[in-house]
């Protein structure tokens, strides 16, 4: 008996019996071979299958949920259903639900696991039963349960009671994902047992529901709630390599991305590989940005193209050049304090009661240089939260303290004063923190653009994460309290949660730094292969290269205007 439990425990596991018995088409050659997770990708594909073979387990014993970016033609979708196949057709009673994007790649995946099934070993091979539903499998009851795939491009689409198992494939192409998803969430989200995989690439901003696929991307990053995550660069991919020509050079763009990515796994065959695809690709031809969407090198710049950010792209590159820090929630520093550095923190509050982070950022001000020195984000209250900036504040020096005042800010600004902190920032005489007004917020916007072009120095990949995708929401959304007093939009729901806490932070702190008197950077020790020998000078010439010198370094700087600061 235990002999025939071990066999159906195999038979059940996606890691064991697809390998064994699972069956597809070859994209190369179209010919007929066993399924291998290893012969298009790197390492995709086998992490879809260890996750339906092995899921992640939470401190409190439920399963976690698998959010997947990746690249075209990496065989997700596909690989996501087998997996799926395996686990309906030998657990009894399991429900699994697919919804792709468009009716015809749900009708692709259904044709596909059926070819799967019609190749399985006979011996040991599960039964099917006859149904009238279409693109669902019904195997019997006594050894599966049952599979459907549907379509999302049409609206919302009811998925039934609570299945074991869901598969969202190509979300930024739904008709509308967030509105879907509230309907998914609540069958599957009491279902400790439960498993679910959303997979797609980025997307284009015509995508209808990319700015969503973003917003779920960047939760499961963070790790809310049940979510983990998975990116694969294009380079994973097994066919998105190509012979380097003979005799053929690397231009600056390409000699840039392989320094940066080579250590990665970037190689002169992948931008071979980039190289035909924007000569034949039509799409990609007619937009080389898009590239780096369908095709991403990180899982940041890949929705540079996707999303309609107020931030227009060109300020954030010489930001997204930089190696970047990747965000471990909540609080990080990314440099030490300079015992003569002066610094600011800006402070966004909000939301603390509803579904916003209150957030911080501090900022090393030197003349024309704004260092990104540390950041908090999370979801706390006002005492715990204020005693965070206080700490921050006085280990940075007695940083100046500038607090959004507005709803819950004021209550932080008197919290703050009462633990007494030193140095808090005074939009006007007698009026601690600064008032988010119409007119403020976009005056705070264009001071974040200029500081972006020139001062600011960013190390946290989810600043600029947040950076790509920011819609200027002070200025656009109403409030959580007016849209539960009046509603909003069709079904008067609440507003979603923005997901850009820091940049309301960020923005307070370019605000604070503004006002902060000018402060030179200290002289390091000159490195002589830097220094211009004017031995070889003549008279005239020497003049002439102080002139121009100076004239170029009083033109960089701003005239700002400077307040005094009226402290109790």
């Amino acid at each position: 008996m235990s002999d025939v439990n071990d066999a159906l425990s195999a038979l059940a596991d996606p890691a064991v019996s697809l390998l064994a018995y699972g069956s597809v088409h070859d994209q190369a050659t179209g010919e007929t071979v066993r399924f291998d997770p290893y012969r298009i990708t790197d390492k995709l594909q086998a992490t879809l299958i260890s996750y339906y073979s092995e899921p992640p387990v939470s401190d409190i014993g439920q399963n976690k949920w698998l959010c997947l970016l990746g690249y075209r033609q990496a065989g997700k979708s596909l690989t996501a259903e087998l997996a799926a196949y395996v686990k309906t057709a030998y657990n009894v009673g399991w429900d699994h639900v697919c919804i792709a994007d468009t009716r015809a790649r749900a009708e692709y995946l259904h044709q596909r696991v059926h070819f799967c099934h019609s190749h399985w070993n006979e011996a040991v091979r599960s039964k099917t039963v006859p149904n009238r539903e279409v693109r669902q499998m019904t195997f019997n009851s006594n050894m599966g349960g049952k599979m459907r795939v549907m379509s999302g491009e049409s609206g919302a689409v009811g998925i039934g009671q609570s299945p074991d198992s869901f598969h969202g494939s190509e979300l930024p192409y739904w008709a509308a994902a967030g509105q879907q998803f509230t309907l998914i969430y609540p069958s599957m989200i009491n279902r400790d047992h439960s498993l679910m995989v959303l997979e797609s690439t980025a997307a284009p901003l015509d995508a209808p529901s990319a700015e969503w696929w973003h917003d779920q991307c960047r939760e499961a990053k963070r790790g809310l709630s049940r979510w983990v995550y998975a990116f694969f660069p294009f380079w994973d991919g097994k066919l998105n390599r190509r012979p380097w020509p003979k005799d053929s050079k690397l231009d600056s763009e390409e000699l840039g991305l392989l320094n940066r990515f080579g250590s990665l796994g970037l190689t002169k065959e992948n931008l071979a590989f980039r190289r035909l695809m924007l000569e034949v690709d039509p799409e990609i031809r007619r937009n080389p940005d898009l590239f780096k969407v369908y095709y991403p090198f990180d899982d940041v710049s890949c929705w540079f193209s996707a999303t309609n950010s107020v931030i227009h792209s060109s300020l954030l590159t010489r930001h997204k050049a930089k190696i970047l820090s990747p965000w471990i929630p909540s609080y990080m520093e990314y440099e030490k304090p300079e015992p003569s550095a002066k610094y600011v923190i800006g402070v966004d509050p909000a939301g603390y009661a509803a579904r916003d982070h209150a957030s911080f950022q501090v900022l090393k001000v030197y003349d024309n240089e704004w260092t990104q020195v540390a950041c908090f984000a999370d979801h706390t209250e006002p005492i715990p939260f204020s005693r965070k900036i206080l700490e921050v504040a006085r280990k940075y020096n007695n940083a100046t303290v500038a607090v959004e005042s507005n709803g819950v800010g004021a209550a932080v600004i008197a919290l703050l004063q009462e633990m007494d902190c030193r140095n808090l920032f005074y939009e006007k005489a007698y009026r601690p923190g600064i008032a988010a007004t119409s007119k403020s917020v976009d005056q705070m916007l264009s001071w974040l653009q200029e500081a972006l072009k020139d001062e600011l120095v960013l190390n946290d990949s989810d600043t600029v994460d947040q950076l790509i995708s920011y819609k200027h929401d002070k200025r656009v959304e109403r409030g959580a309290s007016h849209e539960i007093l009046y509603g909003s939009g069709p079904g008067k729901r609440r507003r979603n949660r923005h997901h850009w806490d820091k940049i309301s932070a960020l923005q307070m702190a370019v605000t604070a730094a503004r006002r902060e008197p000018t402060r030179y950077k200290p002289k390091q020790e000159e490195n002589l292969e830097n220094v211009v020998l004017f031995k070889d000078m003549t008279y005239n010439e020497l003049q002439k290269f102080r002139s121009e010198e100076s004239a170029r370094k009083s033109s960089t700087k701003r005239n700002r205007v400077r307040y005094t600061r009226r402290r109790k």
